[in-house]
């Protein structure tokens, strides 16, 4: 597979895929598109993913195995999380994408049959100033055939397995209302009053002279008054209770069981020349933490 330049049609797909996010299965963020691969007749076939890791290379990923979503500017893999994406085939520094690797990048993704070597794909960019490739897919010829055993003949099969991942996020669990209403209650209250009355007594004048005193030709009426107190009725308002509402944290534990998938591998070797190398992946971890 070789490169080409970067003309009016490799820009315009540079520019179209600039800053697309790709994510995985989950829609976690994996990286962002880092170089666009095509194939002989121009159409995007591959993009490696720049993953931001320390020393990582560029993860190739077959658009073929992925969704484009242009209104969201994304690229997701549906078939794979982020952690197997990021431990994926990648090139890079100074690596060369042979056919091979090719192969191997398809099969990663679980994308069956193979390419025609003649249609490899070629870079839409990042050319050296002589528009040489610096790395990129060598193209096999149709008359070159490989012949018998080759020493670095490798066949890989990869065997995977689910892994579960755990964590929480925040929902409404349910509402605490409080409602105030108004009820209306009779109530007797005494309350104390005073009135006054008059006392009417007659006393005899023992025939005493009047002096000064004079009998009018009319009525003469006195008019004497009598007070009493009325009872006046007022209301206000007084705060009788306080409700307050306070939340807090209460930490708890669930116990959720999730069905996790794996992958065995029955080896049936008919040549019986084979030799088994494999090691546990149990104890390899343990080493590695150790």
């Amino acid at each position: 597979m070789e490169r080409e330049n970067s003309d009016d049609r490799f820009a315009a797909l540079e520019e179209r895929f600039s800053g697309y996010e790709v994510r995985d299965s989950a829609g976690e963020k994996v990286g962002e598109v880092d170089e666009i691969f095509v194939d002989e007749d121009g159409r995007p076939e591959y993009v490696g993913v720049k993953t931001g890791l320390p020393g990582a290379g560029s993860p190739l990923i077959p658009l073929e195995a992925a969704r484009v979503d242009e209104g969201r500017r994304m690229i997701e893999v549906p078939s794979l999380p982020k952690g197997r994406i990021e431990d994926g085939p990648s090139y890079g520094d100074g690596r060369e994408i042979t056919p091979d690797f090719e192969q191997r990048v398809r099969s990663y993704y679980g994308l069956e049959g193979a390419r025609d070597p003649e249609g490899h794909g070629a870079s839409a960019g990042y050319h050296g100033a002589d528009d040489e490739p610096s790395s990129g897919f060598t193209e096999r010829g149709a008359g070159e055939h490989d012949s018998g055993p080759q020493d670095t003949d490798d066949l890989r099969v990869q065997r995977s397995e689910e892994e579960v991942r755990v964590g929480t996020r925040g929902r409404e669990a349910g509402a605490v209302k409080v409602r105030k209403s108004v009820r209306t209650e009779r109530e007797q209250v005494r309350v104390p009053k005073r009135r006054e009355e008059v006392d009417i007594e007659r006393v005899p004048g023992e025939g005493r002279e009047a002096s000064g005193a004079e009998i009018g030709e009319g009525d003469e009426v006195v008019v004497v008054q009598v007070l009493e107190e009325e009872v006046v009725v007022s209301k206000r308002v007084v705060v009788k209770e306080e409700i307050r509402l306070r939340k807090k944290v209460v930490e708890d534990e669930e116990v959720v069981e999730v069905d996790l998938r794996k992958e065995e591998v029955d080896i049936e070797d008919t040549t019986g020349r084979g030799t088994d190398r494999g090691t546990d992946l149990d104890d390899e971890a343990g080493r590695r933490e150790r």
